[in-house]
């Protein structure tokens, strides 16, 4: 990866309390984040110390990782900096800041923050295990803009136990109110593990199908593009640049617990333990936990899944570095794609059914190299 405009992506594996629908590694904020701060500068460095690398985006992720102080996320952007550097993303949670903490992360070097709103509905916000309000929302949304962040990302998520469409039409004008310029709307996953994972909570397909429906209708009468399944951007240089690295399958690091990193052929991750990865980087290890070489199978179907995610859609000529054609007509006559060149572009019934399209694509690919050929 080196020399490679790539993504950088930083796991904080904290949070102050963990909520009903979550998966994703952390626990709950230690007094001393001391620790996790030194492991986090300490992978880092060891991860890029023998190549030259030129980070295109840089993504602070968890958990929470407005839990960790502004002092060190000044000092990892400072050994991050390079002329490439464009999008700096921090995510956070409403009501967990003050309108100094926000001027701490600007001035830390972040240019973009992602708001972890979920719904403006208290009851909603409860049977998520959200510890934030309605109205603590709102004024978040305020104080974070009165900041002077100029690329504010807000999360949505629909197919709630219970949820109608008036409540979730009530959720998309309380959202129009601020015109943040990305929306984020995921469609309530349910994980094993969690509480509302094993209790199965959730709105019927049909139901989740509607909402998402009613959010492209909203949305785009307002002014925003729908890019990918779940990503809304209120003009064009509003995309998120990290979350596209992945869909187009550029290279980035992951550091952190659990953090994945992808070089163009091969997937690696790191131990989720909090203390087996502190230990590691103690003991000057790197804490990685497993590794994938891709094959030119894996590669092809990659694109296939990640393409018809998102209107930048599935590129044939990348198909075709992988050593496979695929005769797109069985595709196209599902009406949800569309050709422009070498591109299959979902509309967004396409991006709806992505999996669908996918396997179904997967089943016409021709090998014409060799199926296990690494590339």
């Amino acid at each position: 990866m080196a020399n490679e405009s790539i993504g950088l992506y930083i796991h904080a594996p904290f949070c102050v309390k963990k909520c009903s629908y979550c998966a994703f590694n952390s626990v709950k904020k230690p007094e001393d984040t001391s620790g996790m701060c030194t492991a986090l500068s300490t992978e880092f460095i060891r991860r890029t110390q023998q190549d030259s690398f030129e980070f295109q985006t840089f993504y602070a992720g968890g958990g929470t990782p407005t839990l960790l102080p502004p002092e060190f996320w000044m000092r990892l952007i400072s050994m991050v900096q390079t002329p490439s550097l464009r999008e700096l993303t921090i995510e956070t949670n409403p009501a967990t800041l003050d309108a100094i903490d926000y001027s701490s992360l600007l001035l830390s070097g972040f240019n973009r923050i992602s708001v972890g709103v979920q719904s403006f509905n208290d009851k909603n916000l409860s049977l998520l295990g959200r510890r934030h309000t309605a109205g603590e929302a709102m004024e978040s949304l305020k104080l974070i803009a009165g900041t002077g962040f100029r690329n504010i990302s807000l999360d949505l998520m629909y197919g709630l136990p219970g949820q109608t469409p008036e409540d979730q039409q009530r959720d998309i004008e309380k959202t129009l109110r601020f015109m943040p310029q990305h929306i984020s709307a995921y469609d309530l996953a349910l994980e094993p593990g969690t509480p509302m994972g094993d209790r199965g909570e959730k709105a019927s397909e049909n139901q989740c199908a509607d909402m998402y429906y009613q959010i492209h209708e909203m949305l785009t009468a307002n002014g925003y593009i729908h890019y990918e399944v779940s990503s809304y951007a209120l003009e064009d240089k509003f995309r998120s640049l990290h979350n596209s690295s992945y869909w187009n399958r550029t290279p980035y690091i992951g550091i952190g617990p659990s953090a994945h990193s992808f070089s163009g052929t091969k997937r690696s991750w790191n131990v989720s333990g909090i203390i087996e990865y502190e230990t590691a980087l103690l003991y000057g290890e790197l804490p990685e936990e497993s590794s994938e070489d891709l094959t030119a199978e894996n590669g092809a179907h990659e694109v296939l899944a990640l393409g018809f995610r998102n209107t930048n859609g599935v590129d044939l000529g990348v198909l075709a570095g992988f050593g496979f054609k695929l005769n797109p007509t069985d595709i196209l006559s599902t009406g949800f794609v569309k050709q422009k060149g070498n591109l299959l572009i979902p509309d967004e019934k396409g991006m709806l059914f992505a999996d669908h399209l996918a396997c179904k694509a997967a089943e016409l690919l021709e090998n014409v190299q060799g199926f296990d050929e690494p590339h």
